[in-house]
């Protein structure tokens, strides 16, 4: 008898979100499981491989409407085409518990550091790829992503790269962070806090943004990634779908460039459209307390701080934190 999966299970062992899975089922009718008894989903291995296999192609910029009617055969072909090896097996009965890939850290970034530097990108992209399986959320934004970003502009701003090579190495550098931000990193559930996550309009360094997505992984704490530069429309839309707990908002480039009283008067705008939950800004800038209370807005100055701050909601969930760093 072949071994069935709820769709719990079935999660945790693709990577997929519970609710992806249904949105592909019911929108794009990329799986059609059986019911139990109970009338709840039953998934077989087949199902799941062709989860894992349609997650790595939309990782790859396809988009789902696309892919989603093509057979496992298919998919694998298509991977195989574009160069890369399908993750999916079914040679054996799937684990819930995922192997992490032994590597040596330190050996692994003074590679990158002697690559970056000779600019040598096809000897990145294979050390990223290795060690990003073998690296929590966290060590990867505060040991690869944060540094390697660091060095890409120190290079460029010394003149040892070109503007060109700077922007291929950041792209490629971030194509790997965010295989890990949008992708379920760990496979334990998620805890309750509902946190969004993106830049001010017109904000123009998304490198705090994604280190902030990063370590709410870490967290475990149920994350939305909208990016750098978000109209405020389209954050206030966003809000009222998601209605999330904690709003982080990078603001680094909007206060050196626009100045304290416009980061100001877009968060009074966001407090007059009635968004009730708390505010973490990403940049320096001291918040005039009469406008902005403190137990709804906060601001940390780095990724240090931002480490800081994040790690004592995790541990406090049910409290507010006061300190600003």
């Amino acid at each position: 008898m072949d071994t069935s999966y709820t769709i719990q299970m079935a999660s945790k062992i693709s990577g997929v979100g519970v609710h992806t899975i249904r949105a592909w089922e019911k929108r794009y009718k990329a799986l059609e499981p059986h019911r139990d008894s109970s009338g709840h989903r039953v998934y077989t291995k087949s199902d799941i491989e062709k989860l894992m296999l349609l997650s790595e192609l939309c990782l790859l910029g396809y988009t789902i409407s696309k892919v989603a009617k093509l057979s496992i055969e298919d998919m694998k072909a298509l991977l195989t085409d574009l160069g890369k090896k399908p993750e999916a097996s079914t040679g054996t009965e799937f684990s819930l518990v995922k192997e992490k890939v032994q590597v040596d850290f330190n050996q692994s970034k003074t590679i990158l550091m002697f690559a970056l530097k000779a600019f040598k990108l096809d000897v990145i992209h294979q050390e990223l790829g290795k060690i990003k399986a073998a690296l929590s959320p966290k060590e990867m934004a505060m040991n690869i992503f944060l540094p390697l970003t660091l060095e890409i502009r120190e290079l460029a701003a010394r003149g040892a790269i070109s503007e060109a090579q700077e922007k291929a190495a950041l792209h490629l550098l971030r194509f790997h962070t965010n295989h890990l931000l949008y992708r379920s990193f760990d496979f334990t559930e998620r805890q309750s806090l509902n946190v969004l996550i993106c830049g001010i309009e017109q904000e123009g360094d998304e490198t705090l943004s994604v280190v902030a997505g990063l370590l709410c992984q870490h967290c475990n704490f149920n994350l939305s990634y909208l990016g750098g530069n978000v109209s405020f429309e389209a954050l206030i839309e966003t809000l009222k779908s998601i209605n999330p707990e904690l709003l982080i908002l990078n603001a680094v480039s909007s206060l050196k460039i626009a100045g304290k009283a416009a980061v100001e008067s877009y968060l009074e705008k966001l407090i007059a459209r009635g968004f009730g939950g708390d505010v973490l800004l990403i940049g320096k800038i001291d918040l005039d307390r009469d406008k902005f209370p403190v137990k709804k807005f906060f601001s940390v100055q780095n990724a240090e701080a931002l480490d800081e701050w994040l790690s004592k909601k995790r541990n406090s969930p049910g409290r507010s934190i006061t300190d600003t760093f």
